[in-house]
């Protein structure tokens, strides 16, 4: 924030909580009162309350659903008069692979991927992004090793800041669908028992006809002509 200051980028911070209709009010009307018209929300607030299926309550659930559902219904509800040119939702991995401990969080996240649907069959902007985790910031940056080393054996990978924002520039610019994933995937690390929704991801196991056919594509052709083959080979693999 102090380097956007410096920068000479006027930055506003307003604390509230977004599950809470009128404090979202409240600062939508100093918006409206002290600065130039709204024209972007990035909703990325969210928390996380881990715990076993049998161990969960309503009350656990609505502490985790709360700034995800009544947060995305507040901010879609209190700005649906405003030419808004972005609506982007921060989502998660959870609600498209499922986390181990994270019922509640996968569910409150399914709740901004379907919103996204709702908002763009009215006419409005809306994109769920379903972020994996990322390294230094955000609710995964104090994770011991020992989870993070689970998630690399799982074909998950972390997401370095910059490479987010990157990302987050990408979709901004080029998607048309309401809901996308941001996932680093190691596709040959990722377990076999995800199901048929993601067999097309998994990447197949190399099989001595699959070798052997690969080779003859590669024998005798130029360095050039092997890396194309290479890459189509995995294309459609």
């Amino acid at each position: 924030i102090d380097a956007m200051r410096s920068a000479g980028v006027t930055v506003t911070v307003a604390a509230c909580d977004i599950s809470i209709a009128s404090d979202v009010e409240a600062v939508l009307s100093q918006i409206a009162a002290t600065l130039p018209p709204l024209r972007g929300i990035l909703h990325a607030a969210g928390v996380v309350d881990d715990g076993m299926l049998p161990e969960q309550t309503l009350q656990r659930f609505g502490r985790v659903m709360a700034p995800k559902v009544r947060g995305t219904w507040n901010l879609h509800r209190f700005t649906a008069a405003l030419p808004i040119d972005f609506f982007v939702m921060f989502s998660s991995g959870a609600s498209l692979l499922g986390s181990p401990g994270q019922s509640n969080y996968a569910a409150a996240n399914s709740f901004l991927d379907a919103m996204a649907y709702v908002r763009q069959a009215q006419g409005r902007h809306a994109v769920s992004i379903n972020w994996g985790s990322w390294s230094d910031v955000g609710m995964a940056a104090d994770v011991g090793e020992a989870h993070r080393r689970r998630w690399a054996s799982q074909g998950l990978g972390m997401i370095a800041p910059q490479e987010g924002v990157r990302m987050l520039q990408d979709v901004l610019q080029r998607s048309a669908s309401p809901n996308v994933a941001a996932l680093p995937l190691d596709r040959a690390r990722l377990p076999r028992t995800l199901g048929p929704f993601f067999e097309r991801i998994i990447a197949p196991e190399p099989t001595e006809t699959s070798v052997r056919t690969l080779r003859a594509m590669c024998c005798g052709a130029s360095p050039t002509r092997q890396l194309t083959s290479e890459r189509s080979f995995c294309a459609h693999s």
